[in-house]
């Protein structure tokens, strides 16, 4: 009796883990997904090459797109479970983030001293923490790709050494998307520079969250 009910247990245990897994992949496509599809979204809607991303948060149009597509993720990041404590809290930071450029818009340029956010702040106030929150996303994504999600354990099958390949270069892609925004600076920088920067580094982060949910049949491990 005694062992049957071990037995069970054991298979209990291994159908929840099985469901857990599931529904991390899953999360894992439509965190990946929704980050790929925010900045043709808002361009979309637009009917316009934006300036930014962040801009189109003064779009009457696209304003809701914005606000629930980067919400979305942020609040999927905050409650992802990685198979480690600290893929939590990374991701959980990196959520953090996303809705804090939910709630801090970036300057509104034709009128900086305009109130806007959750608190109201004159937009060019708001933009510091916009900024700082942009930068503490990516580069908080940018760690997971480069040397969270390139941890295994056990043998090194040739599907994840091809993923670790992917990773490492979706990490440094983040990276150097946006070491072009310094061309803001020099006025070298076409009009709409920002967004396709935010675009580049939303399809590296899409795509390194992607490959992690095992959605793509030839780099699934085959073990």
């Amino acid at each position: 009796m005694q062992n049957n009910q071990q037995k069970q247990q054991n298979l209990q245990n291994q159908k929840n883990k099985n469901t857990v897994t599931v529904d991390t992949k899953r999360m894992r496509i439509m965190i990946g997904a929704l980050g790929m599809l925010l900045p043709w979204l808002v361009a979309l809607i637009t009917l316009s090459w934006p300036q930014s991303v962040s801009i189109t948060y003064y779009s009457l149009f696209a304003v809701g797109t914005f606000m629930v597509v980067l919400g979305s993720a942020g609040i999927l990041l905050i409650n992802y479970k990685g198979y480690e404590k600290i893929d939590d809290i990374t991701a959980t930071i990196a959520g953090g983030f996303a809705i804090l450029i939910c709630l801090f818009p970036m300057t509104y340029l034709d009128d900086p001293s305009l109130k806007t956010g959750v608190l109201h702040l004159p937009s060019n106030i708001s933009n510091i923490f916009h900024c700082v929150s942009a930068v503490g996303f990516f580069g908080t994504l940018a760690f997971m790709s480069f040397f969270l999600f390139t941890k295994t354990s056990g043998e090194m099958t040739k599907q994840k050494k091809i993923k670790n390949i992917i990773y490492r270069v979706c990490g440094i892609g983040m990276l150097a998307s946006f070491l072009l925004m310094l061309l803001n600076f020099f006025d070298w920088a076409p009009y709409n520079l920002t967004w396709i920067v935010e675009a580049i580094a939303l399809f590296f982060f899409g795509v390194s969250w992607i490959v992690k949910s095992d959605a793509i049949p030839f780099l699934k491990d085959t073990r």
